[in-house]
């Protein structure tokens, strides 16, 4: 055998080993990804873990399958063991991390399996427009508040009359920017509706209901340019995601000078005093200090505020048409809050939808092409649509 043969040879086994490692590397990756989609850890890392392993669980599906078929070629002929066990982990990982997509294909919400791999192609959204105002000036109460609208094409026809969506952000109270989900805000408008985004006093220099007031202000602004911005005065929604929700509901139970006729909460927690119940100093959020900070201190000596801040608090049966979703295996925001504020709603025979994704954790909807994004934008459209 000439020292080339030997040279090619041992350079084909090096090539072998690390092609071995690499997709040994990709099943190990594949199991901490399904590992973390399963596990309530308590911290930030795993949320964001678990959001990637759910939400792109699909993708990711594709490349344990790729590893464990490659793994079974490239395995030693004389291991047949070794080669299968290889193909059979990247089967079972794909499938586990596939599941988020089959489970949001199942909701009946009618979601495109294309685009969850194909994102871009998703609505058009060149004729969205985005513009930038103050609604409240800065002054004695706190800063100066902005508005972030995204507008269809629609809303520039002479006599537009488009029903409309004040879209709250998140943030825990004390943090967050009415861009922070702008990219699905932005396709809801492709839609056919005018989206307004509304900043708003954060904790924990301002406490509520001074958020409550600054909806209120917001809401009142867009109606007085309901001509400019080709909106119909009588036909809104608000929409809020985590502590955005519990704004949106208390706001759209609890000030019938807002007329929303609607109300979308996402992940959201509806009962102030039950959050105080189960906080702690020590969890994910510090959400002790999170509601004293927002509400002025414990339900003993800021009751008033618990209290209108609550929206399971203020059901009637008059309360207007609300959408609930929530991911089961929600770590920051426990799912029992948007469970027992249906209950507390159906009780009281007001009308309300609720959807629970068994996949999903906090923030399942920032991309809009995702499972828990694409589920969440259906049945959203839907709702509204039952309401025009």
């Amino acid at each position: 055998m000439s020292a080339t043969a030997v040279s090619v040879g041992s350079s084909g086994g090096i090539w072998l080993v690390a092609a071995r490692l690499g997709l040994g590397a990709i099943l190990i990756a594949g199991i901490v990804c399904v590992a973390l989609a399963r596990w309530r850890g308590d911290s930030i890392a795993a949320w964001q873990g678990a959001l990637l392993a759910t939400e792109f669980g699909h993708w990711l599906a594709i490349l344990a399958l790729m590893a464990g078929l490659i793994w079974h070629g490239l395995g030693p002929a004389s291991k047949p063991a070794i080669r299968w066990s290889g193909c059979f982990v990247g089967i079972g990982l794909a499938l586990m991390l596939a599941s988020p997509a089959w489970k949001a294909s199942r909701m009946g919400q009618g979601i495109s399996v294309v685009r969850l791999f194909l994102p871009w192609l998703g609505p058009d959204l060149k004729d969205v427009t985005i513009e930038e105002e103050v609604y409240r000036e800065a002054d004695d109460r706190g800063p100066a508040l902005k508005l972030v609208i995204c507008m269809p094409k629609e809303a520039k026809l002479k006599g537009a009359r488009l029903p409309w969506v004040l879209s709250i952000h998140g943030g825990g109270w004390n943090d967050g920017k009415p861009e922070d989900f702008i990219g699905w805000d932005r396709e809801l408008a492709s839609h056919g509706y005018v989206v307004a985004m509304p900043a708003y006093r954060l904790a924990p220099s301002h406490r509520w209901p001074d958020q409550r007031d600054d909806i209120r202000d917001a809401a009142a602004w867009m109606r007085e340019r309901s001509v400019e911005y080709g909106i119909d005065p009588k036909m809104l929604t608000i929409l809020g995601r985590s502590a955005g929700g519990q704004i949106a509901t208390a706001c759209a139970l609890g000030v019938p000078e807002i007329a929303a006729r609607g109300c979308v909460a996402l992940y959201a927690p509806h009962d102030l005093v039950f959050a105080r119940k189960y906080a702690r100093s020590d969890d994910l959020l510090d959400s002790l200090k999170l509601l004293r900070d927002y509400l002025g201190g414990d339900p003993e000596t800021a009751g008033e505020a618990y209290h209108s801040g609550s929206a399971i608090r203020l059901v009637t049966a008059d309360s207007p048409r609300t959408l609930l979703i929530h991911g089961e295996r929600d770590t920051l925001v426990w799912v029992e809050q948007s469970r027992r504020f249906a209950s507390r709603m159906r009780d009281a025979t007001a009308p309300v939808s609720y959807h629970e994704l068994p996949w999903a954790t906090h923030a399942f909807d920032y991309f809009p092409w995702s499972p828990g994004g694409q589920v969440t934008m259906m049945a959203t459209l839907r709702f509204l649509g039952e309401g025009d």
